[in-house]
């Protein structure tokens, strides 16, 4: 129930500052959204959410991320699509958006890959609780293969690190953070022969990544993508992509909401923070 009241102010509020000032972004601001799940069932919905995003905001290529930091790209604003957690029904949305010459992000976990028990390891170390209305079917639980991986790649679309298991937090040994941060990329490029450049830090990215994990991803990649929301256009940090968390069950209330502007002054002190650790 507490879900569900917030889940309504948030869509009011949504609505209320769309309303007022729609979503107006300087011509060089990113917004990279970070989604999850992408059951087959729910492919009307995000074309009509694709449909939404693209009155707003134009398409920003994996391939183009260099060129945006690098100060070349300013008749946006622009938009970038990733995925976390690499479950197989992700592929629904990478065909999509591939019929739009849309290309996006996927975020894999190499142990769920190779995992012998792919939906155990999912709902025990990826997502304990999960909405069986929207999860449920098999492909709603398991991970691309690498023949899968590699379809993506080839069409166009890019992978990056979600770390070696999902556990990475604040609180891992030296030794646990070169396994999710440094071991992780040498397993990706092993399972489909590409240089990975990017990571996406899971759960939050201020009680995952410590101070040594920081310095770690800033060595092992060119990108960090974080949980936190923000403007990219601001700072243009390779090291902190901000990104705003979206699901494609949202009403499009609340999907306004994450990504306006309102909520995001709460988030300056866990930035601040995690810059200054």
């Amino acid at each position: 129930m507490k879900k569900k009241i917030i889940d309504l102010v948030k869509s009011v509020l949504g609505n209320v500052e769309f309303a007022r000032r729609g979503l107006k972004y300087s011509s060089d601001e990113l917004i990279v959204l970070c989604m999850h799940s992408t059951p087959a069932d729910q492919m009307n919905t995000f074309d009509e959410l694709v449909d939404f995003l693209l009155q707003h905001f134009k398409p920003l290529l994996p391939t183009q991320l260099e060129d945006y930091h690098s100060q070349k790209m300013n008749d946006g604003p622009y938009v970038l699509f990733t995925f976390d957690d690499g479950l197989k029904n992700n592929l629904y949305v990478a065909d999509l958006l591939s019929k739009r010459n849309i290309k996006a992000f996927f975020f894999l976990v190499p142990a769920f890959i190779l995992s012998m028990e792919q939906k155990q390891y999912y709902r025990t170390n990826i997502r304990q609780v999960i909405d069986p209305n929207f999860d449920k079917h098999e492909e709603d639980f398991i991970a691309m293969s690498a023949n899968d991986i590699q379809l993506l790649l080839d069409d166009g679309h890019a992978i990056g690190s979600h770390t070696m298991t999902h556990l990475l937090r604040s609180t891992s040994t030296d030794e646990e953070v070169k396994r999710e941060v440094s071991e992780s990329k040498k397993a990706l490029q092993k399972l489909v022969g590409v240089e990975v450049q990017s990571f996406c830090s899971p759960i939050n990215t201020s009680i995952s990544v410590n101070s040594i994990a920081k310095k770690s991803i800033a060595e092992e990649y060119q990108y960090h993508f974080t949980t936190f929301p923000g403007l990219n256009g601001k700072k243009k940090n390779r090291q902190i992509i901000f990104r705003r968390n979206i699901e494609v069950n949202w009403p499009l209330g609340k999907i306004k909401f994450a990504l306006g502007r309102s909520d995001l002054r709460r988030w300056d002190q866990s930035v601040a923070q995690y810059e200054d650790a």
